[in-house]
Formats: structure tokens, C-alpha cells, sequence
């Protein structure tokens, strides 16, 4: 039959490609959850510092503000694990579609409220301008949503209808597109070889810069996460409690040096927790 070998040929290289790019999306999506984590345990190691200071005698008022706007700043972080937490309770389900991917009409509810708050809290803002994270409920599902779809209708994005269809066909984080999804999935039914062979190869071609994209944003997630523990590890109070004076004004000048250096890493951990992928 005409072109069937360059039409197999085509398709196994699509294959291939989508199975090193579905490779490279779930480790994507374990890291996602891995720097939310991390961020969420860093947030409470800024808390560790902000009570060992409040017990602190006569601790400088400069080092009081600066734990205080470094909370105001991780504010929209908060709430977003605050939202999680609370949703975790709802006990949503979600069902399957024809196509084996998992999608509910609430939409981002369906992947979980982990995986929500985790994306929400790594890439973007809403479309309002306002961050994902500071929002709650509802609006938090639908900016999110709107995210994962290109932005609002508004904006040119294709909205929340955009972003549930995203979901469906591309997995709980949006990364990976089944091989059963796009070869098994009615996209090469009816059609001739030649048209096949051509479809899968232009296919494989978007899914090359697709991947190459991700590969950055992969990186980018390696290196968020490695300076986040990084920092959360140098707020290790336990030396200062367990050894240092009660009061400030005994402090030696290498422990006021200790703690001064400890506040700046509570205030570049903040930035830190709120520097986002774009």
C-alpha cells in the first residue's frame, strides 16, 4: 500500500516521542508537588523564627518588621495551602471520560486539591492580575482553570471551558499527551497514509518544542526547589535555642551576627516561596 512504511515510520517516531515526553511530564508533575511541599514546610520554618523572636528579650524591632512583611508577602501562599487544606475535607470525586482522562465540572477540583494549590502556586497569576493563590473557593477554580486554558476569554485565553479540555486530554498537571490519547484516539481514523504519515509528523514536531519548553521549566522547578531546602535548612533554630542567652542584650557579637544573618534568610526564604514560573 502507498506510503504505509513511511506512514509506520512516522507514527513510531511519534510514539517514541510522546513516551520521552510523558517521561520527562511525570517527573514535571513530581516536582510540582515536591517544591509545593517544600514551600509549605519553609513557611512554617518563617513561623519557627517569628515565635523563637517574639520570645526573644529585647530582639531589635527591625528584625520584628522584617519577619512580619516576609508574612505579608507569603500571604497569598497561605492561603492557598489554607484552601487546600479545606478542600481536602469536601471529598470531591472525580469521574472518567471516554478518553480515560479524568474530568468533573468542577474542573480543577478533579485533580485534587494538592495538585490545585501546587500549580497555582507555581505558575502565573490569575487573569485579573491578581495571583491564583490569593484567591479561594470558586475564583481560585476558575482563575485557575482560565490559566490552564491561556487566560481569561477576555484576555484572548480560551477560559475555563479551555482549561478543563486541557485537563482532559493532558493529564492532572497538563504536561503529558497519552500515546492512546492521540494515535487511539480517532485523530488518524479515515484518513489516508500519506495524510497519516504527514499528521503524525507534524504532531511530533509540536510535541519536539513542547518538550524542549518543558525541559526549561523542569530545570527551573530543580533549581526552585534545591534553594528553597537550601534556605529552609539555614533556619535551623535549634543552636540558638537551645544555647544562646534569652535576652538580646547578652548576645556576643557573633550571635547578634547569627541572627542577623537568620532573619535575611527568612526574608530571601519569603521571595523565594513566592517566585513563580512563567
Amino acid at each position: 500500500m502507498f506510503y504505509n512504511d513511511a506512514k509506520n515510520q512516522s507514527l513510531d517516531k511519534l510514539k517514541k516521542i510522546e513516551e520521552a515526553y510523558n517521561k520527562l511530564g511525570t517527573k514535571a508533575n513530581d516536582k510540582i508537588i515536591e517544591l509545593y511541599n517544600s514551600r509549605k514546610a519553609a513557611s512554617n520554618a518563617i513561623d519557627r523564627v517569628e515565635r523563637y523572636i517574639n520570645f526573644l528579650a529585647n530582639s531589635p524591632k527591625e528584625f520584628k518588621k522584617t519577619i512580619a512583611d516576609t508574612k505579608l508577602n507569603i500571604q497569598a501562599f497561605r492561603m492557598a495551602v489554607k484552601f487546600e487544606k479545606e478542600s481536602n475535607g469536601d471529598n470531591i470525586k472525580a469521574t472518567s471520560t471516554a478518553g480515560g482522562g479524568v474530568l468533573v465540572g468542577g474542573g480543577i477540583a478533579a485533580m485534587g486539591p494538592t495538585v490545585a494549590m501546587a500549580i497555582a502556586t507555581t505558575f502565573g497569576t490569575a487573569s485579573t492580575g491578581t495571583a491564583i493563590a490569593s484567591l479561594s473557593g470558586a475564583a481560585a477554580t476558575n482563575a485557575a482553570l482560565a490559566w490552564l486554558g491561556g487566560g481569561a476569554l477576555a484576555a484572548g485565553g480560551g477560559g475555563m471551558a479551555a482549561g478543563n479540555a486541557f485537563l482532559a486530554l493532558a493529564g492532572p498537571v497538563g504536561w503529558g499527551i497519552a500515546t492512546t490519547m492521540v494515535i487511539g484516539g480517532g485523530i488518524f481514523a479515515s484518513i489516508k497514509n500519506k495524510e497519516i504519515a504527514e499528521k503524525a509528523d507534524k504532531i511530533a514536531n509540536e510535541l519536539i518544542c513542547k518538550e524542549s519548553d518543558l525541559q526549561l521549566k523542569y530545570k527551573k522547578l530543580t533549581m526552585l526547589y534545591i534553594e528553597t531546602e537550601k534556605l529552609r535548612s539555614a533556619l535551623d533554630l535549634t543552636l540558638m535555642v537551645n544555647t544562646y542567652p534569652k535576652n538580646y542584650l547578652d548576645f556576643s557579637e557573633e550571635q547578634k551576627l547569627k541572627l542577623a544573618a537568620l532573619i535575611n534568610n527568612t526574608r530571601a526564604l519569603g521571595e523565594l516561596i513566592n517566585e513563580r514560573i512563567i
